[in-house]
């Protein structure tokens, strides 16, 4: 049987990013919660996911890769977004699980720093072992495995792949991307992340990059191809693309 898992929710905006910035990853301090939202209109559909027999929206994120600050990057800049946290649908789908989390419409004028951090510390982590959390209601189950960056994305894209194991022998593969992109015709800078855990070592189906298309079109987002660069002065408005 899956094991049951829930999240933790946001930090408050009170706290300062410096502490956040400042974690050996994005959640500490956060409490676990399984408090569903609403599904936001922006997420993947139930049809949209081959297979999907169920879904349902929670604040933050289900599962952490602890690889540097790939996880805070993404808390402190939902912080600065609407709402002020970001949001993750999951999806039931046989022996695996699907998760988008949505952090659209980031209020900040260097939105380019976080998606750059995000892609070099993925290249950084790369052939090291590193440890995942699934969050339940109380302590996090840990399992660890050696993270590999995926090769060959665009610079709209970032991801990996991680095969773990928990002290109870139990193994997931986790296949994450990226996506840098904007909504409202350019103007708003945002991360789209989209996630397969499957309940064995081997990948799980669908794959991220399977439900990409369809995730920027319920969000009504491009990718943005300027989101690489290390310049770190405001947003500028990028040509729209759609697929990678």
């Amino acid at each position: 049987m899956r094991r049951a898992r829930s999240l933790r929710s946001f930090l408050p905006l009170v706290l300062a990013s410096f502490l956040l910035a400042g974690c050996g990853h994005g959640g500490a301090g956060q409490e676990a919660t399984a408090t569903p939202e609403p599904i936001p209109t922006t997420a993947l559909t139930l049809a949209d996911v081959p297979g999907a027999t169920s879904q349902a929206a929670y604040p933050g994120m289900r599962v952490e890769v602890i690889c540097k600050r790939i996880e805070s990057s993404i808390y402190k800049r939902v912080l600065l977004s609407e709402p002020d946290h970001a949001v993750t649908v999951e999806y039931e789908v046989g022996d695996a699980t699907v998760y988008e989390t949505l952090a659209l419409a980031l209020t900040t004028i260097r939105p380019n720093g976080s998606f750059a951090s995000i892609a070099k510390d993925i290249a950084a982590c790369d052939g090291t072992k590193e440890e995942t959390q699934f969050w339940s209601v109380g302590p996090p189950e840990s399992e660890t495995g050696a993270f590999h960056a995926t090769e060959g994305l665009p610079d709209t894209l970032a991801g990996f792949t991680i095969t773990t194991t928990g002290e109870d022998g139990a193994q997931h593969h986790i296949e994450r991307i990226y996506a840098a992109v904007t909504t409202n015709n350019g103007q708003e800078p945002g991360i789209i992340v989209l996630t397969t855990v499957s309940n064995t070592n081997q990948p799980g189906a669908p794959a991220p990059l399977d439900l990409l298309d369809a995730a920027l079109q319920r969000a009504d987002a491009t990718l943005d191809p300027t989101a690489i660069t290390t310049d770190l002065g405001p947003h500028t408005t990028p040509q729209p693309t759609n697929t990678p």
